[in-house]
């Protein structure tokens, strides 16, 4: 897996707690079929969901790291696209398939948001049947998951996608 530095860790923690929110949600979602969501249950069971999410969240980033050949290797592409370039010394060979991958996810990006968009009002037109805690916990996970889209998904991916389109040499 190699050094992670301040950057992952904090991946980490972000993927802990979008792992816990979503678990919360959808656990409270769930349960709002048969019971009332009340601030004991969402304590009682919200609590355990969350950090089972949240872990869940953490295994599943190692896991990305891990496949893509370290935390290193995963973030290097990223930090190219950031700085608009790639050293000079790295191979075509090497950094295109990483960049390309980097601008691949633009599609992923603007899916996430299209949903997003049905996703708002579905879930408001339903906030009589799961109440409005239920409600407001899953409009929220909508908006955090289409801002995390726009702001970083798309932006990231575009400028890769312009990097690929500049003139190199090999």
């Amino acid at each position: 897996m190699g050094v992670i530095d301040e950057a992952g860790r904090l991946r980490l923690l972000g993927a802990a707690v979008a792992g816990a929110a979503f678990s919360v949600v959808l656990v409270m979602l769930l349960l709002s079929s048969w019971t009332a969501a009340t601030t004991g249950v969402l304590v009682s069971v919200g609590i355990p969901t969350a950090v089972v999410g949240g872990a869940v969240g953490v295994w599943t980033t190692l896991r990305s790291w891990r496949l893509e050949g370290g935390y290193a290797r995963a973030t290097l592409a990223q930090r190219w696209v950031s700085d608009g370039e790639v050293p000079a010394e790295v191979p075509a060979t090497e950094w295109i398939p990483l960049v390309q991958a980097q601008a691949e996810r633009q599609l992923a990006g603007w899916g996430k948001i299209v949903l997003c968009v049905f996703w708002i009002p579905m879930t408001w037109s339903m906030r009589a049947q799961h109440g409005m805690l239920i409600t407001l916990l899953l409009i929220g996970l909508w908006v955090g998951l289409g801002l995390w889209s726009a702001v970083v998904v798309i932006p990231r991916a575009r400028a890769a996608a312009a990097m690929l389109r500049r003139p190199f040499t090999a």
